[in-house]
């Protein structure tokens, strides 16, 4: 039977075993790859095709985050693969941007009364394909995919949980094993033969523009 003395001492555990402390939500920086060198293909018209189409139900949890997987995808595709050429088209495709969410089971037994338990699992994967066609006929593709893994505790807040697939996403596309590397290794690999070298001059405007930004009515000189 346990006294009073016990059960204070208990108490005590317990309240210091209530649970991870409280992290301040992440600074969250945009994502731009502008600064970055640029992927310069012989093609007149690359454009970006958005495959995935987020479930938006457990066990997904990518709709939930302050920036989406494909929203990082797609802002590196569009800075980073541009027409370098007269004839061709080129699609950046994003094939996969899940952020998947596994429950994993609780321990069991008297010592999981005083211990914080890993409560889920989160899996992070980036799948981005390059597909091209010169316009001598040549085809050709590069394939890249990237995965990050992280468990948080019981207790751990929302705002906890939201810096945490942050993180993940901006390790799974910003280091050194991330995609941007990955994706501009993979392509320099597969599709050599439709690289423009840096420094080749760019041909003039004309057919392999996707979109154009018109002036505004304000802007336009008097007729």
């Amino acid at each position: 039977m346990i006294g009073r003395r016990g059960l204070i001492a208990l108490g005590a555990v317990v309240a210091g075993c209530a649970g991870p402390a409280e992290q301040p939500r992440p600074v969250m920086r945009p994502f731009d790859y502008s600064h970055l060198t640029v992927i310069q293909l012989d093609v007149a018209q690359v454009e970006v095709v958005d495959r995935w189409v987020p479930p938006r139900a457990p066990p997904n949890v990518d709709h939930r985050m302050s920036v989406e997987p494909r929203e990082a995808l797609r802002r590196m595709l569009t800075d980073r693969v541009q027409a370098w050429g007269r004839q061709g088209r080129a699609r950046a495709i994003i094939e996969e941007a899940s952020l998947i969410e596994e429950r994993l089971p609780r321990q069991t037994g008297i010592g999981a009364l005083f211990s914080t338990q890993p409560s889920e699992r989160y899996v992070l994967t980036l799948s981005v394909r390059l597909e091209v066609e010169g316009g001598d006929g040549r085809r050709g593709s590069a394939q890249a995919t990237v995965t990050r893994t992280r468990t948080v505790l019981e207790g751990t807040s929302l705002a906890a949980r939201e810096a945490v697939w942050y993180e993940m996403l901006r390790s799974a596309m910003d280091d050194p094993q991330g995609m941007n590397v990955e994706f501009e290794f993979q392509v320099r690999r597969a599709l050599r033969g439709f690289i423009v070298p840096e420094g080749a001059p760019r041909p003039p405007p004309g057919g392999g523009i996707e979109t154009e930004e018109l002036p505004s009515p304000a802007a336009r000189p008097a007729t």
